[in-house]
């Protein structure tokens, strides 16, 4: 059988031509774009994640940092060696997803323009912040809870928690985020450098979620900021309490939908005065007294 001549492949390289038995060009073409991408991804993707983790343990383990404790218990037993191997695997995981997404889509982005990143980054922001809601709380239901069980070995959280998932649960994540670029390039242009800030953002915001340290003043959560952006007792308070905070960066769609905890500002107000819960169910009264800021409490994060 003769081989196709490359113009019927026009920008096809000769040596990409193949056999229609070996199957389309652009078939190869992808498969080549995956394997030639898949190194760079894994060291580039695994070392951003490596520095952003290593940056929020060194903020956790300032001495300063231990007075600010949300929940003042140890970890679970065996929590972090868990956490370690769930997020080695999940560093693999990202770069075999985001390769194979970057190889199949990388040619419909958009050229660079600040208007367009931004729009970009602003689209990745508002949406994921649904798709993460509406996932979230359906893992939490007792027949998908399985698909985030792996998250919540840690009850009480530290910046390893930021990347301890379930490799069907990562699917999840990513595949949504790739979902919501697919769908936009249709009706907007969408480019390379607001998605891969608005990743930074994620994986730093993440790091600081799950610190269990409360760096934002009291007055933070009764502002019109605080309306709008999450703190670390607020994510601390979803791992404590398994049930409600599903929201990620945003308390929004948590007092729309009714999933806030009422005692959230308490709870808050207590880390920031140096008396963070000891109890993972405790809750507390509406109306008790403000907490007064007491000395720093000896003690990290608490071990394994």
């Amino acid at each position: 059988m003769s081989q196709p001549h490359r113009d019927a492949f026009p920008g096809v390289a000769e040596a990409d031509v193949v056999s229609p038995l070996a199957g389309p060009p652009w078939r190869c073409h992808v498969v080549q774009g995956f394997l030639k991408l898949l190194p760079v991804v894994f060291v580039v993707s695994g070392g951003l994640k490596a520095v952003i983790l290593w940056a929020g343990w060194k903020l956790t383990h300032l001495k300063s940092a231990a007075r600010l404790r949300v929940y003042r218990r140890a970890f679970g037993k065996g929590q972090l060696r868990s956490e370690v191997r769930a997020a080695l695997i999940v560093i693999g995981c990202d770069a075999l997803l985001i390769s194979a997404f970057r190889a199949f889509h990388d040619e419909r982005f958009a050229p660079f323009r600040w208007t367009a990143t931004l729009l970009t980054f602003a689209w990745m922001f508002v949406m994921f912040e649904a798709w993460f809601y509406v996932t979230h709380r359906l893992m939490h239901t007792r027949a998908l809870y399985w698909i985030h069980a792996q998250h919540h070995v840690a009850q009480v959280t530290n910046p390893i928690t930021s990347l301890s998932f379930s490799v069907a649960e990562r699917v999840v994540l990513l595949g949504g985020a790739f979902m919501l670029v697919t769908v936009a390039g249709h009706f907007m242009p969408i480019t390379q450098a607001g998605l891969v800030l608005y990743i930074l953002t994620n994986y730093s915001l993440n790091v600081l979620a799950h610190g269990n340290t409360e760096w934002v003043p009291e007055r933070f959560v009764s502002s019109w900021a605080g309306r709008l952006f999450f703190t670390t007792t607020f994510h601390a308070m979803h791992h404590a309490r398994y049930q409600g905070h599903y929201g990620l960066f945003t308390p929004m769609l948590d007092r729309w939908l009714g999933t806030a905890f009422a005692d959230y500002p308490q709870v808050h107000a207590r880390a920031r005065a140096g008396q963070g819960l000891e109890r993972l169910g405790e809750r507390i009264r509406l109306d008790a007294p403000s907490p007064t800021v007491s000395a720093p409490a000896p003690g990290g994060l608490g071990t394994s």
